[in-house]
C-alpha cells in the first residue's frame, strides 16, 4: 500500500544514496559535493513538523549554517501531505514558496501503450553504452532545462552517469537519428522509482516524445520488478502529459528556499 510516509520516507532515502548526508532533526540535510545546482541541495523533513515543534528556530538556525558554509542555498523539498503545516512554518521563517509541483504515480496496472511516433527511436542505456550516447542524453537534458542545468557536462559527468547504470535507468531519444530527448529513473528501493530528467528539446515538443518516453521508462522500471514509478511534474501542463501514459496525481511536491 502507497502512504504518503512511505513515499516521503523514500525519496528521502534515495536521495540519501548519491549526496551528502547531516541530520539536523527534525530534518535532514542532503548535499550534492560537486554540484551547487539548488535543485540537487536540499533539506527534508523527518516527521511531519510544523510551527508547534519545540526548538524549530534554532533547527533552523543550524540548517542555514550548514547550507551557508557548502555554499548552498537553504532549500526545502518534502510531500505537502506528508508535513502539511510544515510550509506555513518555513514561511513564517523567511523562506519563501518556490514552487508547487504535482506529484504523480504509476502502477503496471494503470501504465498505458503510447502509440509510435514516425522515426522516434529509444535507447535504453547501460554501463556498456559509447560514451557518444551518454554525452548526448546529458547535452539533452543540459539544453532542455536551460538556466536551471547549471554547468555543460564534463567527462568526469558522464563517467559517473555510467557508474550510476548498474542500478539507475537512463533512456535516449533520437527523431530520425537526432536527438531530441532523455529520461532517467532513480534505483529502485522498496519497491519505487522515480522518473527524474525528464527532458524534452524545445523544437520538438508537443509531439508526444515525453509521454512516450515516460511510459517506455516506467515499463522498463516494472521489468525489473518495481510496483509503483512517482514523478514529480514541473506543471499542471507536463502532468497531463504524463497523465497520457498512466500516471495519476497522488499529491503535492513543495520546494521553499530562502534566496540570497
Amino acid at each position: 500500500m502507497l502512504s504518503h510516509i512511505r513515499l516521503e520516507t523514500y525519496m528521502r532515502r534515495a536521495a540519501m544514496l548519491s549526496r551528502e548526508q547531516v541530520d539536523l532533526p527534525p530534518f535532514v540535510c542532503l548535499f550534492n559535493p560537486r554540484d551547487p545546482l539548488r535543485f540537487f541541495n536540499y533539506a527534508r523533513p523527518l516527521e511531519p513538523v510544523g510551527a508547534e515543534w519545540k526548538g524549530l528556530g534554532e533547527s533552523l538556525i543550524t540548517l542555514r549554517e550548514e547550507f551557508r558554509k557548502r555554499d548552498r542555498m537553504p532549500r526545502f523539498e518534502f510531500i505537502e501531505e506528508f508535513a502539511p503545516d510544515l510550509g506555513p512554518a518555513l514561511a513564517a521563517a523567511g523562506f519563501s514558496l518556490e514552487g508547487r509541483y504535482p506529484l504523480l504515480v504509476c502502477t503496471p496496472e494503470t501504465l498505458r501503450q503510447m502509440p509510435p511516433i514516425h522515426g522516434l527511436t529509444i535507447t535504453t542505456l547501460t554501463p556498456d553504452s559509447p560514451d557518444e550516447d551518454l554525452l548526448a542524453c546529458m547535452l539533452v537534458q543540459h539544453q532542455a532545462f536551460g538556466e536551471y542545468a547549471g554547468d555543460p557536462p564534463t567527462t568526469e559527468d558522464v563517467n559517473d552517469l555510467r557508474d550510476n547504470l548498474a542500478e539507475e535507468g537512463a533512456f535516449l531519444a533520437r527523431l530520425e537519428g537526432v536527438p531530441v530527448a532523455a529520461m532517467m529513473y532513480t534505483s529502485p528501493l522498496d519497491g519505487l522509482t522515480e522518473l527524474a530528467g525528464g527532458a524534452t528539446l524545445e523544437a520538438y515538443r508537443r509531439r508526444g516524445i515525453g509521454a512516450t518516453m515516460a511510459a517506455a521508462a516506467t515499463a522498463t522500471a516494472f521489468e525489473r520488478g518495481v510496483e509503483i514509478v512517482l514523478l514529480t511534474a514541473a506543471s499542471e501542463h507536463a502532468s497531463r502529459v504524463y497523465q497520457r501514459a498512466g500516471f495519476r496525481w497522488y499529491g503535492t511536491g513543495l520546494a521553499y528556499a530562502e534566496e540570497g
